[in-house]
């Protein structure tokens, strides 16, 4: 320490003099740059060589992978299939994963409401718009306004359906309910509990005596009197990080 103060001090003491015209024929040293502070120049011009490389390419394989995903109906999966990019396409028709890497209309991150059913949505969601502001805490009462996800888990206060669509980009599934049935919701908690990654909780947006399951562009809506834990084990085992554009480690 004492030694780089001298230096230092040196430095400072030499730079207040008027420097003397070198001799003839004297070569000038020239001033020796620490090696961190070269490594550290060329870190960062690599770095920005990198991202401008980066926004050129196509999109990655999972962007395209999911760009498939999304705009496949598959008939022979369970629930409904909800077309989001036809929902969220813009003037030219672009809404899916993978056209340029970037987030497509399907999936934008927003600070607004989503009114959902004026989108054609279904209801509850299965994708669209969504919050993406993060920090949600683990009690949905105590949540921000526009965080999302929402931790997985299973809760009895409800989140927003904007928190929880974004939990469906991530590649997880929702088990949302709007039933009195404490019978029926203890079954669902109970056997949630091995599933990974989901949320289940209350929606009180749907119709009453209502379960609903989703995944992104996918729906199984149905009656409390049909529900069967096989029901969901069925969703869950074709469905759950089936998309997964982001390729979260989640899944």
């Amino acid at each position: 320490m004492a030694s780089r103060e001298r230096r230092r001090r040196g430095t400072t003491a030499r730079s207040r003099r008027t420097p003397s015209a070198p001799a003839a024929g004297a070569t000038r040293e020239l001033p020796i740059i620490p090696i961190v502070v070269v490594v550290g120049i060329a870190a960062v011009v690599s770095l920005v060589a990198y991202l401008i490389w980066q926004q050129g390419q196509p999109a990655s394989e999972q962007f395209a992978e999911a760009a498939e995903i999304e705009k496949d109906p598959a008939p022979d999966l369970p629930g409904e299939y909800i077309n989001l990019p036809e929902l969220y396409a813009d003037e030219r028709g672009n809404a899916s994963y993978g056209s340029d890497g970037s987030v497509p209309n399907t999936a934008p991150h927003v600070t607004v409401d989503v009114d959902y059913a004026a989108d054609g949505n279904s209801n509850p969601p299965a994708g669209g718009p969504h919050w993406g502001a993060g920090g949600c805490p683990t009690d949905p009462s105590e949540a921000p306004r526009f965080c999302g996800p929402a931790p997985w888990g299973i809760y009895r206060a409800e989140w927003p359906a904007e928190t929880l669509v974004h939990n469906l980009e991530h590649g997880g599934m929702v088990v949302w309910y709007n039933t009195d049935d404490q019978e029926v919701i203890d079954d669902i908690e109970s056997f949630a509990r091995d599933l990974f990654p989901v949320v289940v909780a209350p929606y009180s947006g749907m119709e009453e005596d209502t379960i609903a399951l989703t995944a992104w562009t996918r729906l199984d809506k149905f009656p409390v009197s049909e529900y069967t834990r096989e029901r969901i084990e069925t969703f869950e085992e074709e469905l759950n990080c089936r998309f997964n554009p982001e390729d979260l480690p989640d899944c």
